[in-house]
């Protein structure tokens, strides 16, 4: 499979304190890989780097097999950042235009958007089970609804990767299993490499086809989630007095 991202020997830090320390990492087209680890182990600081928002101290970044510095298209990476839905709830902007935002580098600021990007629009909506929510303001919606929303801003863009940093938080249950089914629809369905941030590791490992665990400036790949040895990870990367808790929802 082809890599379309690759991390090597990649280390960085915060007014000199390193939180990432030769960092090495593969990612294959169509992967869905699960990233986690405790709170502060860099995963968010991780995603910003292959996102080029923050630049590595040392090692390199290719993208698509091209050096990070000169890749210039990022319509193929897409991002849902951190707490994406965390917004004013008053915002006056409708989710079609939430979701066309991310076309303007196509049609240009100024210019109307015709019939062929607003066909683009609900095509995405569809897609995310919104179409009918087109004309709703974003704020009038549960965190669930405006998290599909954020993931159809992304996939107007046509990304071949999407990068999401804890994308559940703040979202009930039953959102929760909706939003990890739609995560499953892209990656299988749709053939789009999905990389995603969570703190549920007892989750994640039941969702995703690859785990990478942080932890003490380090990152290690289980290739397989049924065969990653727990108890020594949560150990390793958590600490002698983590216990992991394996739930499962009905959807």
């Amino acid at each position: 499979m082809e890599k379309i991202i690759q991390l090597r020997d990649v280390s960085f830090g915060y007014d000199g304190n390193r939180v990432l320390e030769k960092i090495n990492l593969d990612i294959f087209e169509g992967d869905y890989l699960g990233i986690v680890g405790p709170n502060g182990s860099a995963k968010s600081t991780l995603l910003k780097l292959m996102l080029n928002i923050l630049s590595p101290q040392e090692g390199s970044i290719r993208l698509f097999d091209q050096e990070q510095h000169r890749f210039k298209d990022w319509g193929k990476i897409g991002y849902v950042p951190q707490k994406a839905t965390s917004f004013n709830s008053s915002f006056p902007a409708t989710v079609e235009e939430v979701v066309g935002a991310n076309l303007y580098p196509l049609i240009g600021l100024f210019k109307p958007m015709g019939k062929k990007y607003r066909d683009k629009i609900y095509e995405v909506l569809q897609v995310v089970g919104m179409e009918s929510y087109g004309k709703r303001l974003i704020g009038n919606l549960s965190g669930g609804q405006q998290q599909k929303v954020f993931i159809a801003r992304t996939l107007v863009s046509s990304p071949q990767v999407i990068l999401l940093d804890e994308p559940t938080v703040g979202i009930d249950l039953k959102s929760q299993g909706e939003f990890y089914q739609l995560l499953e629809k892209l990656n299988k369905e749709m053939g789009i490499t999905i990389v995603m941030v969570s703190h549920d590791i007892g989750v994640i490992t039941e969702k995703v086809s690859r785990v990478a665990c942080m932890g003490d400036k380090r990152l290690v790949t289980h290739h397989s989630c049924c065969n990653i040895p727990f108890n020594e990870v949560l150990t390793q990367f958590y600490g002698d007095k983590m216990k992991l808790m394996v739930h499962k929802h009905n959807h």
